[in-house]
This record gives structure tokens, C-alpha cells and sequence, in this order.
């Protein structure tokens, strides 16, 4: 029995708390105004059903257990659940309660935490969000290539990423924690300046406005630029730390010496031709000079205009391909052709012969043959030049599952190893006694790797150190079973006009396969069956008439052949061509790609329809 009278009674009523007695049978006993308050349901309406009735469904396995933990005589201290109200919606509410065993009831007190609970799910999916978007910053902060260092108000490491570690070589678990100057203090012996760097460190790192310094790491040799700025709380502006930033500019230094070398390479390089050209034009205009000395200052000019043309077109090759102006002409190609083309193109010297050591089943590449061939004439130019006291030069090649490798070997100065991984970068070269003599512009080896790359290769170089001589590599795709097959065989070693015959040819219906010199056609001939084909006269290695002339010797290999030509032929020549097959003679002219078509459809058509 529950006793009606009650000094304390207005406490009960007018409490903002949800004050209440309940059974150990799961029914309200008693109910303050506050219930109804919070809840919308009167008094009866509460007691009138069991109190489980109005606890929401996820709760109620827990409201249960609470229960039963109270009937066996343990007090609640802190538990929530969520109630119904009226309108279908439901309040979170945080109970404290202690039984009477004596009389089986619950005395209970309730107070509504639904703002808190919304509050607190606000703060924890705030909280999440701020730690995600922390890990994104700190992912990105550990990607860049910069070193990024964190300080905190107290101006302690907060944040230390890997590249500021690389830089640096201190570690992060190391670093986290300490003060900003123990960072000086770090790098004693690291630093070329450390009296500068140190006193940048104890004036402190919180700025009012942002500043740079550079410092030099030794051992590696690293010029690094650090850049120190105050972080800003957006709300008020007030400091909540520093950020030290490693930037490496080592390369950029080093390009730009570079540059300023090039620059007075360059202008040594021009002035120098173009003063002999100048001084040699005057003395022929102004003086009466014999046959011999004319002779003589002829040649010096010729040879002067052409080291001027030779540097012109290698900043004119290095800007068309990084500009992607200058395209490639891919095809198949036999190597073997094109090394022998480039070593007779560098003539052999006495001091520095080159040999050729290739296999003799090396199989198509896949290459622009000239751009290939400018390759192997800058890496045979530079083993010659760089080979002062002379020795044998070797070109070799060895085939590595789907690409064939290229070696050129010589005997020279070498390379020193720390010059390896910039040997391939525009304007480097390399520094050292026995030298400074050799000109160059330092763009050879730019082109050549752009030109590799180009033809989804790689190029690399390797030498034992400085007097033991170099290797260079590069490596050029095998030709698939693809590229062997078509109806006609173009032999042209001028890609522009080549493809142009392609295009009239497929506008016939007809596929075609492009070989650049006679060699590689003849290497195409082992593995496919053309019905005709095109072909110039004057090519790189054996002539067109040559090829021509050993294909019609052949009843296997004799073919309808359109011959394109800007040679004047004989009419014993042109006997022998017609002898061997060849069924138009064309002159090259601006429609001379139609007409070669034309010729080879109706040669075609008339051995396709013999009758017609």
C-alpha cells in the first residue's frame, strides 16, 4: 500500500524530473506531472499498460535485464533507454533507481537526455569526420614530395611525414614530441651552416611573418630551401602552431647551373662557327686569294655551318619531342640494317674501329628507322668522343622475351656513379679532368632517351667508374606476327610518303605492311606473301633495284612491283626492272602515291580476273 500522504509530496509534484514507483509486475505505481509533460500520455494512460508497452523495440532485451538485476536487490545507477510519446516519436531517458524488496516496488528517477543523446551523436560523427579528414591531410601530407613538419602551440613536433625523414635522416618516432629547436640541434654535422640553420632555430619558429632560409645537407649533397609560417585559428586568428616545410631543390639548382653553363656553352658554341663563317666570308670578298687558300677557307666554313646546323637541330628534335610536335613513324625494321647504316654513317677511325657483334637471328623491331638511326649515331659519336686515348667500340644486342636490347660498349673515361642517374637529363654533363675539351651541347643523350621512350622502350647506361669505359642500353619492341601481314609491301624509306601510299592503298580496299629499307622487307618476305608491292629506288643499305631484281629471280617470291622514283633511269635499267616484274615506273610527284595505287588495284584485278 502506497501511502497518499506525504510531507514530501510537493517535492514529488513539482520535480522537472520524471520521478515514479513501479512493481516488480512490470506496471507503474505512481507518476509525477512530469511524465505527462514529457511523454504526452496522462498518468492513467501510463499505468494502465506494462511500462515495456512504451520502451522502444532495440531497448526492451536491456530494460528487461535492468529490471530483473533490481528485483534481485542491485541498484541502478546510470541506464537509458528510449520511451514513446504521444506523437509517435521517442525520448532518450538516463535512470537511477533502487528496489524495496519488503514491498516489491521500484523507486525510480528519469530524466529526459534526448538533447544530450543528439548532442553527443552530433559530436562523435564530428569527431569521426575530423578524424577522417585528418587522415586524408595526413595521407596527403605523407605523399607530396615535400617535407611537412608540424608544431603544436608549445612549438613540439605534432605531425613529421616520410620525406621530411628522407631529407632530414632523422626519424619520426624521434622527432614527435620534441621542441623546435632540438631540430637544429638534430642536424649538427649534417649541414654545411649549422651556426646559420642554428640560429634560425632558437629565434623561434612562430613568425609573425612567413620566412625561408636555405640549407646545404652533407653526405648526401642535398640543397634544401625551408619555409617556416605561423598557423592561424580561422575563429579568431589567434596561433595554434608552426609548419616547417623541407622543400629539395637540388635538381633546380642543379638545372639552372646547368642553364647558365649551357647559355655560355651555347654562346661559345654559335659565336665560335659563326665568327669562323663571318671572318672567312670577308677574307674571300676582300683579298685575292689562289685556288688552295680558297679551297681551304671553303671547307673550314662548310665544316663550321654544319656544327652550327648539328646544334640547331638538336634543340630543334629536343623541343618537338617534349612538345609532342615531332611524331614517330613506327614500323617494322631490321636491326641489323640499321647498325650498319649508323656505323657507316661514323665512319671507322684507326684510334676507335667499331665492331659489330649481333646474333644472326635477331628478329623485327618495331621502330622509326631514322629516329633509330639518329639513336646509334649519338651514342656511337659520344663512345668515340668520350674514348681520347682510343679503343675498340662494340654494338651488340641480345633479345629479352618481347624486346631486343642494344648495347654500345667502348673503352673511354668512363662515368662516375653519382653522374649515372643524371646522364639523360637535358643540358647535364658530366664534369671532370680530360673533359673540357669535349664539346657537346648536352642534349644528345635528352633526345636519345625521348626517342626510346617513344618507341615504348628504355635506355640506361652503366660503367665500373672514371677510366673503365661505359655501356649504354637501350631496348626497342619485336615486331608481333601483326605487323607481317598485308596485301601489298611498301618499301620506302621516306615515312611521310610511305604512309601517304597507305591511305590510297586502303581506299582500294587493300592493307598494306611498310618496310623502310630492303632489309627489313626482305625480313617481312620470310614470313608473309604480299600479292604486289611498292618500291623506291634510292634507299638506305641495298637499293631498290637490287631488291627488286633478287625478288623477281624467284618464282616464289615474284610479284607485281609499282616502282616509285625520283632517280633518272637508263633504258637498260628500266629493261631490268620491267624484267624483274615491275609493272608501272612512276616519277615521285604530288600525285604519285594515287597513281602507285592505281597501278598496283589493277594489277591485281587483272591476275585476280586472268580472262578479263
Amino acid at each position: 500500500m502506497i501511502a497518499t500522504e506525504n510531507p514530501y509530496q510537493s517535492f514529488f509534484d513539482l520535480s522537472i524530473d520524471m520521478l515514479c514507483v513501479a512493481g516488480y509486475d512490470g506496471y507503474f505505481k505512481r507518476l509525477n506531472p512530469a511524465w505527462s509533460r514529457t511523454l504526452g500520455f496522462t498518468q492513467d494512460e501510463l499505468m494502465a499498460r506494462p511500462y515495456l508497452d512504451f520502451v522502444h523495440p532495440d531497448d526492451r532485451p536491456a530494460t528487461v535485464a535492468e529490471a530483473e538485476h533490481l528485483a534481485d536487490g542491485s541498484s541502478t545507477i546510470h541506464f537509458r533507454n528510449r520511451y514513446q510519446c504521444r506523437d509517435g516519436s521517442y525520448r532518450w531517458l538516463a535512470w537511477a533507481a533502487t528496489p524495496s524488496g519488503s514491498d516489491q516496488l521500484i523507486y525510480a528517477v528519469a530524466r529526459d537526455i534526448t538533447q544530450e543523446v543528439a548532442a553527443a551523436t552530433q559530436l562523435e560523427a564530428a569527431n569521426r569526420a575530423a578524424d577522417a579528414r585528418f587522415a586524408l591531410l595526413t595521407a596527403l601530407v605523407d605523399a607530396i614530395g615535400i617535407g611537412v613538419v608540424l608544431f603544436d602551440r608549445d612549438l613540439k613536433v605534432a605531425h613529421w611525414n616520410k620525406e621530411a625523414t628522407r631529407l632530414t635522416e632523422i626519424p619520426m618516432d624521434q622527432a614527435l614530441g620534441m621542441p623546435a629547436r632540438w631540430i637544429g640541434e638534430a642536424l649538427a654535422g649534417r649541414v654545411e651552416d649549422f651556426a646559420a640553420l642554428q640560429s634560425h632555430f632558437k629565434s623561434g619558429l612562430s613568425p609573425a611573418e612567413p620566412f625561408r632560409f636555405p640549407i646545404v645537407m652533407l653526405n648526401p649533397h642535398r640543397e634544401i630551401e625551408i619555409f617556416v609560417s605561423q598557423a592561424l585559428s580561422e575563429s579568431d586568428g589567434s596561433p595554434v602552431g608552426s609548419v616547417l616545410v623541407f622543400s629539395d631543390v637540388t635538381a633546380a639548382k642543379e638545372l639552372e647551373r646547368a642553364k647558365d653553363e649551357l647559355i655560355a656553352m651555347v654562346s661559345h658554341e654559335l659565336r665560335t662557327p659563326l665568327a669562323s663563317v663571318v671572318g672567312f666570308t670577308e677574307l674571300l670578298l676582300e683579298r685575292d686569294l689562289n685556288e688552295v687558300q680558297q679551297k681551304q677557307y671553303l671547307e673550314t666554313m662548310l665544316k663550321e655551318g654544319k656544327r652550327l646546323t648539328s646544334l640547331i637541330n638538336d634543340f630543334l628534335d629536343l623541343q618537338g619531342l617534349e612538345g609532342g610536335y615531332k611524331k614517330l613513324d613506327l614500323g617494322p625494321a631490321d636491326l641489323r640494317s640499321l647498325v650498319n647504316r649508323a656505323v657507316r654513317a661514323a665512319g671507322q677511325e684507326e684510334q676507335t674501329p667499331i665492331q659489330i657483334e649481333l646474333p644472326p637471328d635477331i628478329p623485327l623491331v618495331i621502330a622509326d628507322s631514322n629516329a633509330v638511326h639518329q639513336v646509334l649515331l649519338n651514342l656511337l659519336a659520344n663512345a668515340r668522343k668520350y674514348s681520347p686515348g682510343g679503343g675498340s667500340i662494340v654494338v651488340s644486342s641480345i633479345v629479352r622475351g618481347e624486346t631486343v636490347e642494344v648495347c654500345i660498349r667502348d673503352h673511354g673515361l668512363g662515368i662516375p656513379a653519382d653522374a649515372i642517374p643524371k646522364l639523360f637529363t637535358k643540358f647535364y654533363r658530366v664534369s671532370g679532368v680530360g673533359r673540357k675539351q669535349i664539346s657537346g651541347t648536352g642534349l644528345g643523350l635528352a633526345i636519345s632517351r625521348r626517342i626510346i621512350e617513344g618507341h615504348g622502350g628504355q635506355v640506361r647506361a652503366e660503367s665500373e667508374g672514371p677510366g673503365r669505359g661505359s655501356r649504354f642500353f637501350f631496348t626497342l619492341r619485336v615486331a608481333g606476327a601483326g605487323t607481317h601481314s598485308g596485301d601489298v609491301l611498301i618499301v620506302e624509306d621516306d615515312a611521310g610518303f610511305a604512309r601517304l601510299v597507305e591511305a590510297e592503298l586502303a581506299a582500294k580496299g587493300l592493307s598494306s605492311v611498310w618496310a623502310p629499307d630492303a632489309e627489313t622487307a626482305e625480313q617481312l618476305l620470310r614470313h608473309m606473301k604480299p600479292r604486289a608491292a611498292v618500291v623506291d629506288l634510292m634507299l638506305p643499305g641495298e637499293s631498290g633495284e637490287e631488291f627488286t631484281a633478287r625478288i623477281g629471280s624467284s618464282d616464289l617470291t615474284r610479284l607485281p612491283v609499282v616502282v616509285v622514283t625520283l632517280k633518272e633511269l637508263e633504258a637498260d635499267e628500266t629493261l631490268a626492272l620491267r624484267s624483274a616484274g615491275a609493272v608501272a615506273i612512276l616519277k615521285k610527284h604530288s600525285g604519285a602515291a594515287r597513281d602507285a595505287a592505281l597501278y598496283v588495284a589493277d594489277a591485281l584485278g587483272r591476275a585476280d580476273h586472268p580472262s578479263a
